[in-house]
């Protein structure tokens, strides 16, 4: 079961704000909705009543770490590469993917919403695809939203 994935992976690393200001290391928990297909007629809804439990690090405005653990335990982790791009005040928009030893694949585009002063991140939201990451002949797409652990 892919389990919405890990959006998010993600599904939220580009979308950082790009100004020098910016808070890193902060920690969101992401909650994913979409849809995971599995074979002929095989489709399984997801929410965040029933999705995997993925966390995302901000750790540059090109480099967001997600995690199967809030504590970003060894072995759990994986980078999602991308860039951004501020697109007014306290807002920037961001698309990265990565891509896996096992030919597993995320990809995501969306949005931050940070403090103008203190640059620190209030919220990620966005898109995202990912083929093979939990589950080998499953992909999935879906949305992805942020909040504070």
């Amino acid at each position: 079961m892919m389990r919405s994935l890990l959006l998010a992976l993600a599904l939220a690393a580009p979308l950082l704000p790009t100004r020098e200001a910016l808070a890193l290391g902060e920690i969101f928990k992401l909650d994913t909705n979409g849809t995971e297909y599995c074979g002929h007629l095989d489709a399984r809804k997801f929410t965040p009543k029933n999705d995997v439990d993925i966390w995302v690090r901000v750790d540059s405005t090109e480099l967001i770490t997600a995690s199967f653990t809030p504590t970003f335990d060894e072995g759990t982790t994986w980078p999602i590469f991308g860039f951004t791009y501020e697109t007014g005040k306290g807002k920037s928009a961001f698309h990265g993917g990565v891509f896996f030893e096992d030919f597993g694949w995320l990809t995501m585009q969306g949005d931050a919403t940070w403090d103008k002063n203190t640059g620190a991140i209030k919220s990620l939201s966005g898109t995202f695809i990912q083929s093979e990451l939990l589950e080998i002949g499953c992909f999935a797409s879906g949305k992805f939203s942020t909040k504070k652990p």
